[in-house]
Parts: C-alpha cells; structure tokens; sequence
C-alpha cells in the first residue's frame, strides 16, 4: 500500500493539471467543422488535403535491430453492458485515469512512422516511448478516445475494419478521416474481421489487400500498418500481409519488444476492463 500512494498521487497531480489544459490550437481545429462556402470551386477548395504521410518501406539491406516499445491494446471505451466480451470494454472514467497515469509516469506516446524509424534506421526514440493502438474501429474511438488522448496531447493508433464503415456503431468514413485529421494513426483490420488462416487465398486478398486499397482511398495516402483479427496468422496470412503492402502488423502475442526480424508479427499487451491506472503504469514499468 505504501508503494500505492506515490503513484495514486502522481495520477490526482496529472489530472489536476490536465483539467485547464485543451488539446491545443492545432488538435481544436482539426476538430472543428467550417461552414460551407458556396460555389464548387471554393467547396472544393475548402475539402481538407490529405495527411501527408512518410514512406514506410523497409531497406533490402536491413539491420537487425529491436527495440523495447510496449504496444498497448484497447478495443472498447464504453459502459459496461451485458453483450459482448465484457473484458475487451474499458470504462471511460478508467480510460482517461489510466492516460493521466502513464503521463503522470513519464512515458511518451509515439507514432508508427517514429518506431519504424527506430528500427529501421536507428532513430532515437523519446524516453519511456509506447504506442496506444485500438483495434476494430467502435464509434467509441471518436466519441471517447480521441477527446481524452489530446486532452493529454498523445497519438494513437486505430485500427479499422473497413467493412463496417456503414454499420451502427462503427466509425464512418467521414470519423475516419477525422482520426486521420487529429493527428492519429490509422491502420487496417480487414474488410471483415474473419479468421483469415480459414479462409482461401483469394479471400485472403480482398480482407487484407482489398481492405487496404479501400482504406487507402477514404485517407487519401497509403496505410502500412495493420493488426490480425483475433490476432490469427500462420505463414500464408503472413505473405499475404507483406505482399498487400503492410511494413508493421501486430498480433495478439504478449510482449513488448519490437524487432526488424519479426515486423508483421509483432506483440502487444493487451488493456482490458479489470485494469487500475496505477496496475498499468506498474504493468508497463515491469515490462
């Protein structure tokens, strides 16, 4: 209990200071809905450009390296309900608490393009560096999420099943590129978030390369990074993944070093609803 008390500490000063605080001039724009000019030509140029993105492609001649870069994994930020698997739902009181811990810790939320930079060529990475990653694309991650993570000025990685874009409770395309606008990182999940090792190699092609282009065409950039469903794969997923255009994937698998000898494999920890604020900054220091 006496350990307990610095952290707890720690997380009441993080929250105090962070209730003045916005998301920034920048983060507030982004979210800001301008009224429509009129005439085609000024709606047009008035339509958002798209996020300028860095080329992920790795080297022929790559180095072995790895790097320790936890992967936090969240799926739901939602009230507790009574469908659905109640571990994969994080309560957003909790939610928010757990982002003052790790800030209140010290630990830095960075992007994909900076961990594929650290690997690949050797860049530094901030002190107690981690991505935040989100997985299957709920409405939670615009309505819930986004607030608090530039509330706390931190980036995330959404991971979105394409499929479900016109579906009730899925972001849309419009939510998609309001992730993108803010400043987030978003990756794909598939078209429809099936056990790709059970399926032939041409369905394979549509849920991970055909998921892909559909991303790539609401974003308006290439997307590099993307997260097995049910975190399933075996060789043949594998190839299909790097022959689609994918440089970083994630599985499900425990563990928090990344390495340029297992890019499309690699782990994460997984957050789920029984989680302290304080149990994850621990969590993340015994790492």
């Amino acid at each position: 209990m006496q350990r307990a008390i610095p952290v707890l500490c720690a997380i009441a000063a993080a929250l105090l200071a962070g209730c003045g605080a916005g998301s920034g001039g920048g983060a507030a724009t982004s979210r800001t809905r301008a009224t429509a000019p009129h005439g085609a030509a000024q709606r047009a140029a008035a339509r958002p450009r798209p996020r300028a993105v860095p080329v992920l492609i790795p080297p022929a001649d790559a180095p072995a390296r790895s790097v320790h870069v936890p992967v936090l994994t969240y799926h739901r930020v939602a009230p507790l309900s009574a469908v659905g698997q109640l571990d994969l739902k994080v309560d957003p009181a909790n939610f928010a608490a757990e982002l003052a811990a790790i800030h209140a810790a010290g630990y830095h939320t960075i992007y994909q393009a900076q961990l594929f930079d650290a690997l690949y060529k050797g860049a530094p990475l901030p002190p107690k560096a981690i991505i935040i990653s989100v997985d299957d694309g709920y409405v939670d991650d615009v309505r819930t999420m986004l607030p608090d993570l530039e509330r706390w000025h931190m980036v995330a990685t959404f991971f979105v099943i394409t499929g479900r874009m016109t579906e009730p409770g899925f972001v849309s395309a419009d939510q998609i590129r309001e992730l993108d606008r803010a400043g987030m990182d978003v990756g794909d999940h598939t078209e429809h978030h099936l056990d790709l090792p059970e399926l032939t190699s041409s369905e394979q092609r549509t849920e991970i390369a055909g998921s892909r282009q559909v991303l790539q065409r609401v974003l308006g950039h290439p997307v590099y990074y993307f997260a097995y469903p049910f975190g399933a794969f075996d060789a043949a997923v594998v190839q299909a993944v790097h022959a689609a255009g994918f440089t970083l994937a994630y599985s499900t698998a425990g563990g928090t070093t990344e390495s340029t000898a297992a890019p499309l494999t690699m782990p994460r920890v997984h957050v789920g609803r029984s989680e302290t604020p304080g149990g994850l900054v621990a969590l993340l220091g015994s790492q």
